[in-house]
């Protein structure tokens, strides 16, 4: 079952751009057919690739290449460009779930800073009542002496 999907899916591939909405309508039938069991496996993949410390633009690929033999061994070819095609796919959700949990992390950051300017306005307004006062006092009592 699981390799007649993989071979449906690499053919629709070929046909279509790979971010056009039929592919990624495809992907998601395709990820939903994976079982639990290799599902585990692709999570084990992106796992291996957000652990990577040597991970960067140039070797990606062969990295991404290197991590899929080892964890799917006996894919064909046509297989192994849809299993890194998937684990491509389930690294960007992972990648845009952090962008996402950062942006609310920013958002709070945000919210706590205009709370500390808040609190500084206020403190200043306070001192500058306090000395507006003082002055208004020694005027007072100058006035008065003279």
């Amino acid at each position: 079952m699981m390799k007649r999907n993989i071979n449906f899916v690499n053919r629709k591939i070929r046909k279509l751009n790979l971010t056009s909405r039929p592919t990624r309508k495809l992907y998601r039938k395709f990820d939903q057919s994976i079982s639990p069991a290799g599902s585990t496996k692709y999570d084990e993949l992106v796992k291996s690739l957000r652990e990577n410390p040597n991970l960067n633009a140039k070797n990606f690929h062969q990295t991404l290449d290197k991590e899929t033999k080892k964890i799917f061994p006996r894919l064909t070819v046509e297989e192994f460009d849809v299993a890194k095609f998937v684990a491509l796919q389930k690294y960007i959700e992972q990648l845009e779930e952090d962008l996402a949990e950062m942006g609310d992390d920013a958002q709070l950051g945000n919210i706590d800073l205009q709370n500390a300017l808040q609190k500084q306005q206020q403190t200043l307004q306070l001192l500058s009542n306090v000395s507006k006062m003082l002055h208004d006092t020694s005027m007072a009592v100058i006035r008065k002496i003279g």
